[in-house]
């Protein structure tokens, strides 16, 4: 962890002090019912807190007929699509209890899809709150990478490198949080500690498993009593700020979308993101996001020296900042999977027909979409170049030595990616 802190996550509002959430951003969902007041009880009660809901639902449908978003029909499915994962995830958020005193790991499962999700990625995170001890107990596993970041809010408040903690000959480890200060695996936790997320990138998709994890609480401070309390207010007050949040979400990314599209169409812009990340950055991991429009018979050709990295990893996603579908067609690649040329250097095809050459990535039926590299405890940060070419001119576009693949392999590689997001997803513990 001795590379410079650098900006990484790009759901991370540029500017936003980190005590204090946007709209958008799912922290302070599940605080908004304590704000009721009467006449919020009277509103759940009457119905009219549930129309209110309704209506704002129905006027951020608007957001995906505005201006300037495209109008294809993939498009507009997946704008739709993308507000119906938005109000799931806000009532996830708003709704379902969580247990500070006595955790457990939430698991992803690849469908709520937000903010360029890392297509390599399986996520996790547990509540947590200063002033109490907690256990975390796993087994390793063989992903490629895996991070534990401690949040206190919006701000991150630790990141440790799994490879960083003492592991039992079986890969076992024990990770205690807060407390006073012990020998090995141990992580400070601030008085304002709220929770910790663990990401794991998978590089070798055919082999790497997933960790296994395990919290509890271990200190003998006093555990107050789940808050299961439902009250008609808090139900109206959480409504309200899911209605804000699905709203905010899709005039957010749509505005940081066209704006992309205007500034930076076909590029990786030098600011590396979308601004500076100041909330949520994972301090070893720097990131770059750019965007393609492509006609039918175009292709964009993305070249870049990677640089010495734990992981690094060049993704597509659609209109909307979610990863497109990464397990059914190639739309992401990483460095394990990269061909890299006798130069040294990657250079990938992006198009909406598979030229034959190993690092394609398909657009999976977008004209236009995101794109974002990640560099993982990198030596640099390069910023990728790219052009636009004819679709029956890559060839000659790139090196002579640049190898063919065809449709059989293709599809065999299809199967095994698969497959392997069939596992990764998969929680049998």
């Amino acid at each position: 962890m001795s590379a410079p802190s650098r900006p990484s996550d790009p759901r991370a509002q540029p500017g936003a002090p980190a005590t204090s959430p946007p709209t958008w951003w799912p922290a302070g969902l599940r605080e908004a019912g304590r704000k009721a007041t009467p006449e919020d009880r009277e509103r759940l009660l009457s119905g009219e807190a549930w129309r209110a809901f309704a209506e704002a639902i129905g006027r951020a449908g608007e957001i995906v007929l505005g201006p300037g978003v495209p109008e294809t029909e993939i498009d507009r499915a997946e704008g739709y699509r993308h507000l119906a994962m938005l109000i799931r995830m806000g009532f996830s958020e708003a709704f379902v209890p969580r247990d500070r005193e006595r955790p457990a790991f939430g698991w992803a499962d690849g469908t709520g899809k937000w903010g360029l999700d890392c297509a390599d990625a399986l996520y996790t995170q547990a509540s947590i709150r200063g002033g109490a001890v907690y256990r975390v107990r796993g087994q390793r596993g063989s992903a490629h990478f895996m991070g534990f970041q401690l949040m206190a809010g919006m701000r991150p408040a630790a990141d440790v490198d799994a490879d960083s903690l003492a592991l039992e000959p079986d890969g076992s480890f024990e990770l205690v949080l807060g407390g006073e200060k012990r020998e090995g695996n141990w992580i400070a936790l601030p008085p304002d500690a709220s929770g910790l997320q663990v990401r794991q990138f998978f590089y070798d998709w055919d082999r790497e498993v997933p960790a296994r994890l395990a919290i509890e609480r271990i200190d003998e401070g006093e555990r107050g009593e789940p808050d299961l309390e439902i009250t008609p207010g808090g139900v109206a007050r959480q409504l309200e700020a899911v209605a804000s949040f699905v709203h905010a979400n899709a005039d957010y990314w749509a505005k940081v979308a066209i704006a992309k599209r205007e500034e930076h169409a076909n590029t990786f812009p030098a600011d590396h993101g979308i601004g500076v990340a100041s909330s949520a950055a994972m301090r070893y991991q720097a990131f770059g996001i750019g965007c393609f429009v492509l006609e039918p018979d175009e292709a964009l050709i993305v070249e870049v020296r990677p640089p010495k990295a734990k992981y690094w990893s060049l993704h597509l996603g659609n209109f909307w900042y979610a990863s497109l579908d990464f397990a059914n067609y190639r739309t992401s690649i990483n460095g394990h999977q990269a061909v890299l040329d006798r130069d040294g250097v990657f250079r990938a095809v992006v198009a909406h027909s598979d030229p034959g050459v190993p690092n394609w990535l398909d657009t999976a039926g977008h004209r236009e979409g995101s794109m974002i590299y990640r560099w993982n405890q990198a030596d640099g940060n390069p910023i990728p170049s790219a052009r636009v070419v004819r679709l029956d001119e890559v060839r000659r576009e790139l090196p002579p030595e640049t190898p063919r693949v065809d449709p059989a392999a293709r599809r065999a590689e299809l199967e095994r990616r698969r497959d392997h997001v069939r596992r990764r997803f998969s929680r049998p513990f």
